[in-house]
């Protein structure tokens, strides 16, 4: 057997392997972001507005007439990511193939690290949020979003404040309530789905103690209600929101997935994958790499507070 024929032998194992090991990791990625897949360069995006509540008019009257109001344009534009490693091989064949077959390993670790790099992709974003600008031109969560481009002169608020507790998220849905709303002003509240509260690790407690089905004292008060959040949201913890992973331990964030408004762009489904010798230097390399990039097409439907002020 040839090195040629050895090396395409273990390629397809190679590659199950990488994409066994990828769908083997708990993403939580697709919890809030839209997973849009397209080959295309650039994905293009725009809004448009509903056309409002109805009017009174009289009969026989031509009074109604309006026009739908297009949102903030954008392109969205995934940038690549790749990690390759490569196996030496030694002059006779039980050697190569005692090579090959012990770095079997390093073919899962490849697997997990593309996955990994899709969860670090939209958790950044989300906490670059507070200080990068989304389609408006204000940061993605801001206290004074436009309401729309013809009608900027009326401001919406996706900026929440205060630690995570439950007084705090009492008064997140006070700012939701009043500021989730769409491009003609209309609640989105109601055909929006169920929110997803997503929380860095180090929030566990707080969380699980505001959302736990038991009625007991509230945290810090002597006051025992009924416990108006349970089953009211759905929690996801996510590490990679930490500030382990250059995030914050505070931050925390209430998303409407079903909106779809934060968007992981990818080309392809799975990782593109291949393989080749390298005569001069003895080596065979084993080659990973995907496009991606993570972006919201709207604020609508993304509220967040960085949990300091």
């Amino acid at each position: 057997m040839t090195r040629a024929e050895l090396v395409d032998l273990y390629t397809n194992a190679y590659d199950s392997f990488m994409q066994i090991a990828a769908e083997a990791v708990d993403v939580k990625h697709p919890k809030v972001a839209d997973v849009i897949i397209d080959p295309t360069k650039d994905y293009k995006y725009n809004a448009i507005s509903s056309m409002g509540a109805w009017e009174a008019v009289d009969e026989d009257s031509s009074t109604g007439l309006d026009h739908f109001v297009l949102g903030y344009e954008g392109t969205i534009t995934p940038g690549k990511f790749r990690k390759y490693f490569y196996v030496t091989y030694e002059a006779n064949f039980q050697v190569e193939y005692a090579q090959l077959k012990s770095k079997i390993f390093q073919a899962k670790e490849l697997g997990r690290g593309g996955q990994f790099t899709l969860e670090l992709e939209v958790a950044h974003y989300l906490y670059n949020g507070f200080s990068t600008a989304c389609a408006d031109g204000q940061y993605l969560f801001y206290n004074s979003h436009p309401k729309n481009p013809e009608e900027t002169g009326t401001t919406y608020d996706n900026l929440l404040s205060g630690a995570f507790s439950h007084d705090a998220l009492e008064e997140a849905e006070k700012t939701i309530s009043a500021n989730f709303l769409d491009l003609d002003g209309m609640p989105m509240a109601p055909y929006a789905g169920k929110p997803t509260l997503a929380y860095p690790s180090a929030l566990r407690g707080p969380v699980m103690r505001v959302l736990s089905e038991r009625a007991g004292e509230r945290p810090g008060t002597t006051v025992r209600d009924i416990n108006i959040y349970s089953g009211e949201y759905d929690p996801v913890e996510w590490v990679f929101l930490g500030s382990k992973f250059n995030g914050s331990d505070t931050a925390w964030y209430i998303i409407y997935p079903a909106l779809k408004n934060l968007k992981l762009v990818k080309n392809t489904e799975k990782p593109n994958f291949a393989s080749w010798i390298d005569e001069l230097n003895q080596r065979y390399y084993f080659d990973a790499w995907q496009f991606a990039q993570a972006e919201a097409v709207d604020w609508r439907g993304l509220f967040a507070s960085t949990g300091t002020v």
